[in-house]
């Protein structure tokens, strides 16, 4: 693994026509100026280095006039054109640029008539590919032309009818190309084993004739586009196909007998079948899986329903990966006989699938690989032993089952091996008690909506790696210890409301530079909250016994709730620094004196004030009415008064600030019935969509690869 700067400019041997530096760790600033003496250099290979400097892509060319092969992929190069009509090379075979910061399709690829591989991935390229991008490697026709084409990973919107007809991989991935599958892939017959189409903006049907070129493919990737319909019966003389991606479309089973097609289950070479997030519907029948070799089904996310039970996967024994979960399945699994029976299976989410899953706790094999294990809505009403077996668990997701009383002390033990376990959710369950676990590596832990009673559980203080905890609604009690400043500088969201937290909130939350949520609302907390200038965008202590707030400086807040608290004085001058705040909620304190004018510094921004039930007084400032985003203005239950010289109408400007956001006459109407009844179910509404908003935000879903 070498390092260092390359002494380019020192070279003297012009004689030299191979140079392959590439996979190390090289750099130094290079130009094209660097070459003078390799004039005769055939092969220039540089990639994966640390160089930097710019290559003006035509003058290199033009001045290693030899040149046949140059791969500058990853080298660290700024790599731009001039777009000038420099000699190339006719005899170029090999040119790979990917991640060089090009942001055209140089015109000096025109003349490259005998191109066989060609890589501009990860680039910025704009735009359309030119219509001459065809020419690119023809001079030999379909047996010698071009090969490898790699556009993935630019800013591409559109295609030509480009007549590469000897192609043998061609990947297009994350791009923003749009409109229907291209018809000229469509005559790059029995020559294409690798076509990656996916995360673009394709869309339609996927036409008949893509049997033209399914007999050679081996791999293909439709998904994450908008293709329509369902799937052609071409695949089905794809001999050789060994993966079949056509996840996040639209597609639909077939519309006589409402299946999926046949072939799907007996290709002989299959081994990855992902459909996930699309339209399916109908019965699968499991048990025409004639298929050995298939190692990933994804199926996840459709409309997919019928009865099953373990004795629907006798074909099925090399599976690596069953995702299942977001259908309508009916019927129950036995997961010990489940796990004995798929042996090599490293991850099983079913959740939210229709399934009842059981356990007889018996002693069945299970495959100690076992990586990712998902059973939410599952109706499980135990923690299977089974589990304790799983050494190697990375993902554990039982929520929203019926497991009932304490977590087994064993269960520590779960993801003890190689990475151990990263993400744990337990939440809506009747759960009572937790295990001193040991899952120091966890990077999300979501306990809330148990009945978890007792102290903050010390074995948290240990996760030096956690980014989300959620122990809301529960029956925690006593103080937030101390020792959670151990883990506070890598969390990002904390939710520790609607339990039984009393004291003081420690000042450890300081330390939490990342952490952009923070919700302790419903507890017993009290007294003064220390100062932090953390970056939060949202913060709930509501309903607590608060009774001071510090200078915070959380400039970047989003949401504040500080409503049902004990909090005196006057209105907090560190909020008016707050510009990005757009929900503010400080209603039933003890806030007193004048609204001061500087709250025009956030006016503009700001979309829901209530300041209800306090003592400020004096008049409203003007400042509100450069809210042009205010959707609701509460200051019920104040000493504010007019002034005095406006003229007397039966409306106060409480009620009249309230037609900002919705129109003045329907405001000036739900305004005296908010007033009048105090009512403000709308206001609440929308801040309880505010607050899932932010923690759905950090939900993840886990789909499991393999490895």
């Amino acid at each position: 693994m070498f390092s260092g700067n390359v002494p380019f400019d020192s070279f003297a041997s012009p004689s030299l026509k191979v140079l392959f530096l590439d996979h190390n760790q090289l750099g130094g600033q290079i130009d094209v100026q660097t070459f003078p003496q390799l004039t005769n250099l055939t092969y220039l290979d540089l990639s994966f280095n640390n160089f930097s400097g710019e290559l003006e892509l035509d003058t290199l060319l033009s001045t290693l006039t030899n040149l046949e092969w140059l791969d500058l992929s990853y080298s660290g190069f700024s790599v731009t054109t001039k777009n000038a009509n420099h000699y190339v090379n006719p005899g170029f075979r090999i040119l790979g640029l990917a991640s060089c910061k090009l942001k055209v399709f140089p015109n000096s690829f025109r003349a490259m008539k005998q191109l066989y591989y060609l890589d501009l991935s990860s680039n910025e390229i704009h735009g359309q590919i030119p219509h001459w991008a065809g020419e690119i490697g023809s001079t030999y026709g379909a047996n010698y032309g071009l090969r490898y084409v790699n556009l993935s990973h630019n800013f591409i919107t559109s295609l030509p009818q480009f007549q590469w007809y000897g192609l043998g991989s061609l990947y297009l991935q994350s791009n923003l190309i749009e409109g229907p599958f291209p018809p000229s892939i469509c005559n790059m017959i029995s020559t294409l084993y690798y076509l990656d189409m996916s995360n673009n903006r394709f869309g339609g049907l996927i036409p008949q004739c893509f049997g033209n070129i399914s007999k050679s493919l081996r791999m293909i990737d439709m998904g994450n586009n908008s293709f329509q319909g369902t799937i052609p019966n071409v695949y089905g003389d794809c001999g050789s196909l060994e993966g079949l991606i056509l996840n996040g479309n639209q597609l639909e089973a077939n519309s006589l007998n409402g299946t999926l097609p046949s072939w799907l289950f007996t290709s002989p070479s299959l081994l990855i079948l992902n459909l996930n997030d699309n339209m399916f519907s109908g019965n699968v029948p499991f048990e025409s899986f004639t298929s050995p070799s298939l190692k990933y089904l994804y199926l996840g996310y459709n409309q997919l329903g019928g009865q099953i039970d373990v004795q629907t996967f006798p074909q099925l024994t090399n599976l690596i990966a069953l995702y299942l979960s977001y259908n309508n399945f009916s019927g129950e699994l036995e997961l010990d006989s489940l796990l004995s029976t798929l042996t090599n299976l490293e991850g099983l989410i079913l959740s939210y699938s229709g399934f009842s899953v059981t356990t007889n706790n018996a002693n069945h094999y299970v495959n100690p690989g076992f990586r990712s294990l998902q059973l939410a809505s599952c109706k499980l009403k135990v923690f299977p032993n089974s589990f304790r077996a799983m050494k190697q668990l990375e993902v554990l997701d039982l929520s929203s089952n019926k497991i009932h009383g304490q977590i087994p002390h064993w269960a520590g033990e779960i993801g003890s091996s190689s990475i151990g376990l990263e993400y744990l959710n337990l939440s809506h369950n009747f759960i009572t008690a937790l295990p001193q676990f040991q899952w120091y590596g966890l990077d999300s832990l979501y306990l809330q909506s148990n009945l978890i009673e007792g102290p903050f559980p010390p074995s948290i203080c240990n996760m030096s790696n956690l980014n989300y905890l959620d122990m809301s609604n529960n029956r925690f009690g006593g103080s937030i210890p101390q020792c959670f400043g151990n883990i506070s500088s890598s969390l990002y969201m904390i939710d520790m409301g609607n339990n039984s937290f009393q004291g003081t909130i420690p000042n450890v939350y300081g330390d939490c530079g990342g952490l952009e949520g923070l919700i302790l609302k419903g507890n017993q907390l009290e007294g003064e909250i220390g100062s932090s200038s953390i970056g939060l965008e949202y913060l709930n202590l509501s309903h607590n016994f608060i009774t001071g707030l510090p200078q915070f400086q959380w400039h970047g807040l989003k949401v504040l709730y500080l409503q049902s608290n004990l909090i005196e004085g006057p209105f907090p001058p560190s909020i008016c620094n707050m510009s990005s705040l757009y929900y503010l909620d400080m209603s039933n304190n003890r806030f007193g004196g004048l609204i001061p004018q500087c709250f025009g510094n956030i006016s503009s921004s700001l979309t829901m004030i209530d300041m209800g039930n306090n003592s400020f007084q004096g008049t409203i400032p003007n400042v509100y009415g450069d809210s042009g985003n205010l959707e609701g203005l509460i200051l019920n239950g104040n000493q504010l008064e007019e002034e005095h010289h406006e003229e007397e109408s039966g409306f106060t400007w409480e009620v009249v600030t309230l037609g900002f956001g919705c129109g003045t006459l329907l405001g000036l109407v739900m305004g005296s019935y908010m007033l009048s009844t105090r009512k403000v179910k709308w206001f609440n509404a929308i801040a309880d969509a505010a607050e899932s908003f932010v923690l759905k935000k950090r939900k993840r879903r886990h789909v499991y690869i393999g490895k």
